[in-house]
């Protein structure tokens, strides 16, 4: 098993010897003591998987776009998540249900390949791949208008303190105000 799990090794054997007998998951917890969503995980790992396997560590595959789409397709003319999982050799069902839902979001662009954004990238990438120094100094930007005092230099400790003093008031000022407003809209006041 996992190491995140929530029951232990044993438990889950004692599950699955149950599932073997005609139980369900919920039924087996309760004859367990165990919590159920973690139980209907299992259960669904073993009704793809199977008994032996479900206690065996799985290799995740990687599944083409066209196959997610037929596969959620299929779901949707009302073929089974179990045996499509089965088919697909999937750890479970979850997949093919996440699958179906992006279909219905997204439709066939569902799971093309999104472009690059180039948003991960530093400033210092960005200008090699345009051909700049990166080591030159950036370009000055506008000047701005607060930048008088926004240094901690340049702020007293006095004025540090009453600016705290002020943020702490109108936070607390604030909260009072949610209050009294969820107050009149449930009529007690």
């Amino acid at each position: 098993m996992r190491k995140d799990c929530l029951i232990t090794n044993v438990q889950a054997r004692a599950a699955i010897e149950l599932f073997d007998h005609g139980y369900g998951y919920a039924a087996t917890a309760t004859k367990l003591d165990v919590h159920k969503p973690t139980l209907k995980l299992l259960h669904d790992r073993w009704l793809v998987r199977g008994t032996i396997s479900v206690m065996e560590p799985h290799q995740p595959r990687r599944i083409p776009a066209e196959q997610k789409i037929a596969t959620a397709k299929r779901y949707l003319d009302g073929e089974h998540k179990v045996e499509l999982a089965k088919e697909l050799g999937l750890a479970s069902s979850r997949p093919i249900l996440d699958w179906v839902k992006e279909y219905r979001d997204k439709g066939e662009d569902a799971f093309t390949p999104r472009k690059a954004s180039g948003k991960g990238k530093t400033a210092r990438m960005r200008a090699i791949d345009h051909g700049q120094d990166p080591d030159a100094d950036p370009a000055p930007s506008k000047p701005d208008v607060m930048a008088k005092k926004t240094r901690v230099e340049d702020i007293s400790l006095a004025e540090y303190r009453q600016l705290q003093d002020r943020l702490l008031r109108a936070e607390a000022e604030n909260a009072y105000l949610k209050k009294l407003k969820a107050l009149r809209q449930n009529g007690q006041l």
